[in-house]
């Protein structure tokens, strides 16, 4: 697909998002302050809280108390964890680059793996898929790999950079409900379908954190909640208890926001 295709898909989709004046309605009762220490943070289904800085990981409940830590000082700082699967949470370590895989109390689970035994050294990225599968971004050649439970690969895109007619530098990756989500904060959110034919960009540009729960996406610009409804090409947003609060996620009845140097979970009303 040519830049000036691409352009025209984008405009097309911007013209079609209706971004709504109205705020939901919500009241907000805070549950716990989580120190973050410099660091960021992720949550699960189960509304686990976990915080990475440097090496470590630490594993918390909903109402703020410590259950598990896990530290290792060999594969050099945490670049990001995936914790959609709770019995088996994914680490993923930039610099070398490698993989972990923790259980429910963050003990390791399985073999560490090497993208560079598969073929893949440079890789920037890395997400959990389906059927214990995996997701890499290769930043060698610009393109998305999957692997089966095995390593075995499936599929890849081809570089995206020649398919797509744009200059990607990618921060974040997720596959949820046979989608997957490639974020660039220059060009917006990238989605493809789980076999990784590029279908869409939805053109948010600016983000550094996203969510998907069902049909929505959730993300924070401007210091404001926004919900994009997949289905409808809607948006709403949502009025935060944390004017200055720079990310959040949605666990069901829970809002968790990065304010300060601290994560503080609300019960939503």
């Amino acid at each position: 697909m040519n830049s000036k295709r691409w352009v025209g898909i984008s405009l097309l989709f911007v013209a079609l998002l209706i971004v709504s004046a109205f705020k939901l309605p919500a009241s907000y009762k805070l549950v716990t302050k989580v120190p973050l220490n410099g660091g960021t943070f992720t949550t699960d289904n189960l509304q686990n809280l976990y915080v990475y800085e440097s090496n470590v990981l630490k594993k918390y409940n909903s109402s703020g108390t410590l259950l598990y830590t896990h530290g290792d000082k060999f594969y050099g700082d945490i670049t990001l964890v995936n914790a959609y699967d709770p019995m088996k949470v994914m680490v993923f370590y930039k610099d070398f680059p490698v993989i972990l895989f923790l259980d429910n109390t963050l003990s390791q689970n399985g073999n560490l793996i090497n993208p560079a035994d598969v073929g893949y050294p440079l890789t920037q990225l890395a997400c959990v898929s389906h059927d214990n599968g995996l997701w890499l971004f290769d930043g060698q050649n610009m393109q998305l790999v999957r692997f089966d439970v095995n390593l075995t690969q499936l599929q890849k895109t081809g570089n995206l950079n020649q398919l797509l007619g744009i200059q990607l530098n990618p921060s974040a990756l997720w596959e949820y409900n046979n989608y997957v989500y490639l974020n660039d904060t220059t060009e917006g959110i990238l989605m493809f379908d789980n076999f990784g034919t590029y279908y869409k960009t939805l053109p948010f540009k600016g983000i550094k954190h996203f969510e998907v729960r069902g049909d929505d996406m959730f993300y924070m610009q401007d210091h404001k909640i926004h919900v994009f409804h997949m289905k409808t090409i809607t948006e709403d947003v949502i009025i935060q208890p944390d004017e200055l609060a720079t990310q959040c996620r949605v666990e069901k009845n829970l809002l968790f926001e990065k304010y300060m140097d601290t994560v503080r979970v609300y019960e939503i009303k």
